[in-house]
């Protein structure tokens, strides 16, 4: 059965975005990226963001357009890797369509993500990557009704295996949001 959206979790650099675009390819549906509707919305950089109104302007950002991401069907939502920490969003998520997890080991995480820069406002340094993916891994697991490998092959072979997983998932009387 073809699910109405498709969301997509996982953590900094597991390959979301480009996953997610591929995968909305194969379904013919629309790509949501959450990070990059913040920053459109916002009309600034995720560190911007960050250094005006600090996390909870960026994560109360994030709620509005993640609701917006879930509106209706025919969506795959990439989200960033923060959006299912929320409550509210995982509500929100979990009602929209499947959820898988795009997990990475974290020497193929750490290769992708820029420690230290600019991009990375939860990334000042080795030590904050360690504490956020030992924080962060345990939710995306328990939040997943599906889990991927990312690095296990190319973002279209990602793809298929994805839409053909999604497709044997039964489907769930509960995946409507609920606020």
């Amino acid at each position: 059965m073809r699910p109405r959206n498709v969301v997509l979790i996982g953590f900094m650099g597991a390959g979301k975005t480009v996953v997610g675009r591929a995968l909305a390819t194969h379904l013919d549906f629309r790509l949501f990226d959450t990070d990059a509707m913040v920053v459109e919305e916002a009309g600034m950089e995720i560190p911007e963001i960050w250094a005006t109104e600090g996390e909870p302007g960026f994560r109360a950002r994030e709620e509005k357009v993640v609701l917006r991401a879930c509106a209706g069907s025919g969506h795959v939502i990439a989200c960033g890797g923060g959006a299912i920490l929320s409550m509210k969003n995982y509500g929100v998520l979990k009602g929209a369509g499947p959820i898988v997890y795009l997990r990475a080991p974290a020497d193929v995480l750490r290769a992708r993500v820029d420690i230290g820069g600019e991009g990375r406002p939860l990334l000042p340094d080795d030590a904050a990557f360690g504490r956020l993916l030992v924080e962060r891994v345990p939710i995306y697991e328990s939040a997943a009704d599906l889990t991927i490998d990312a690095d296990a092959g190319t973002p279209e072979q990602l793809a298929s295996l994805i839409e053909q997983r999604v497709s044997d998932l039964p489907e769930r009387p509960d995946r409507t949001i609920r606020l």
